[in-house]
């Protein structure tokens, strides 16, 4: 007589990871309509970080590079596209009247933010701590693409054949690592508890989405 196998449970997706990417979907969505429709076009972001990280990285050379002084200069971009034209306010950086770097809105660093901030909301955590993540990588990713702006116009004037590679490679992998580590600090926090689920379903106070 054969045995009759009993039927595996299937597994399903748990419902944390679902909620997790649902918000993530909508957040995205949203993001990329006010921002392409609404502030892009008018500057709203973009023209006040990129003058605020261009400027900011002047300071940063004239007080500690040394060798020359280092001015900003605003101007207004626009670039030729495939799809059309982008035009937006860049800052151009002059050491002592060479131009060394120019900070357009690409590199203002106002897209990673918006992903780092959108984890945050889309993960769950209590509001103390997410306004203390929120605060504290807003501050450390601004203050890195400082310096690595501050580190390029050192390399454009010493060493030129690395640019192209520690502006596309080096600096963005150094930038995403800390925000990894940053979300990964966030994730070992306790999360509050979902109405309905046990203590012991919580799986403990440093539990993440699993």
């Amino acid at each position: 007589m054969k045995k009759v196998k009993s039927a595996q449970p299937r597994r399903r997706i748990p419902r944390a990871v679902i909620v997790f990417f649902c918000k993530a979907f909508i957040l995205f969505v949203a993001w990329k309509l006010v921002y392409l429709l609404w502030l892009m076009p008018k500057g709203i972001l973009d023209a006040p970080m990129t003058r605020f990280v261009g400027r900011s990285t002047v300071g940063v050379l004239n007080l500690f590079a040394g060798g020359g002084t280092y001015t900003a200069v605003s101007a207004y971009q626009v670039q030729q596209l495939e799809g059309g034209t982008e035009s937006g306010e860049v800052v151009d950086i002059y050491r002592d009247g060479q131009n060394t770097l120019r900070v357009a809105n690409a590199c203002n660093g106002l897209e990673v933010m918006v992903l780092y901030l959108g984890f945050l909301l889309c993960y769950p955590g209590s509001t103390t701590r997410r306004l203390y993540f929120a605060a504290g990588g807003l501050g450390l990713i601004i203050l890195l693409n400082i310096v690595r702006c501050a580190a390029l116009v050192g390399i454009y004037l010493h060493r030129r054949q690395l640019l192209d590679f520690s502006h596309h490679f080096a600096f963005t992998f150094i930038v995403y690592v800390v925000i990894f580590l940053l979300w990964y600090l966030y994730t070992r926090g306790p999360r509050p508890r979902v109405p309905g689920q046990s203590a012991r379903g919580m799986g403990g106070a440093s539990a993440g989405i699993s």
